[in-house]
């Protein structure tokens, strides 16, 4: 929970996050459940969109915990491994004329290459805010807008050095943006598809990021990176002054290529 709690804070002191992020826990034993897990159809009467619960975590503050029953939508009962499909049954003959692909063979192999956790292994999925969750997350999963992702990119790249790499699809956000997190320890990038947009209730300007768990010490040292340089946010605001200043380096290569100085300023060191 320290680490919960410290990353939440760190979060909202560069970004100023409209809502905390969310943990994301995939449970194989209830027992772990905190008490305060609500379960949808027990405890609402009704079933859930999986991004319906998020956003009851999110915006809500609420933890909720989805067993299959509670499920509402059929991609993340596929890609949660709460069911299993497999070609040429039914429920695959279904999917393939509406998936979006013209293709029938293309069709079935895009079903079949989506990212989905083993079946049969998971009872549920667990989601809290993260600032106040009650276990240890497999995932951090955060909603921010375009610039606040690009300072929290910033901080990544501190630690890893590297750009970022992701995939994306125009549906099943919470699939694409989410599983290859907890299969694969990729950080992902996914933007709200239409279900969470007309369901959900989700902002269409919204970025989601989703931090595995072997990168929560990575990102919560980038954050406190960003800090240190005093990178926030609201570090950044627009400018149209032509021959701005710019940090110190830029004159320094300026020469080196022969090219005009202008004012600057001293950024912190790394």
């Amino acid at each position: 929970m320290e680490q919960n709690n410290h990353i939440s804070q760190a979060l909202k002191n560069t970004i100023g996050q409209r809502y905390d992020a969310m943990a994301l826990k995939m449970i194989s034993d209830e027992s772990q459940l905190p008490q305060n897990a609500v379960f949808p159809l027990r405890d609402l009467g009704q079933h859930l969109a999986l991004c319906q619960a998020f956003a009851l975590s999110r915006r809500e503050g609420r933890t909720v915990y989805m067993q299959k029953q509670d499920h509402w939508c059929w991609a993340p009962l596929i890609g949660y491994g709460m069911v299993k499909l497999e070609k040429e049954t039914p429920a695959f003959n279904e999917l393939l004329p509406v998936i979006g692909i013209n293709d029938p063979d293309a069709a079935a192999a895009f079903i079949e290459n989506m990212p989905h956790l083993p079946s049969d292994t998971y009872k549920g999925i667990l989601t809290a805010p993260l600032g106040s969750a009650e276990f240890e997350p497999d995932a951090i999963v955060i909603n921010c807008r375009n610039a606040e992702l690009r300072t929290i990119l910033m901080g990544i790249k501190t630690q890893t050095g590297t750009t970022m790499k992701t995939e994306f699809d125009a549906i099943d956000s919470c699939v694409w943006g989410i599983i290859p997190s907890l299969t694969k320890n990729e950080y992902r990038v996914s933007f709200p598809d239409p279900g969470d947009f007309t369901n959900a209730n989700t902002s269409e300007n919204d970025v989601i990021l989703s931090v595995p768990r072997a990168k929560f010490d990575e990102f919560e040292k980038g954050l406190e990176m960003l800090q240190r340089m005093g990178m926030k946010h609201s570090f950044f605001h627009m400018n149209m002054e032509f021959d701005f200043p710019r940090p110190v380096f830029y004159n320094n290569m300026f020469r080196a290529w022969g090219l005009d100085e202008g004012k600057s300023y001293a950024i912190p060191n790394m």
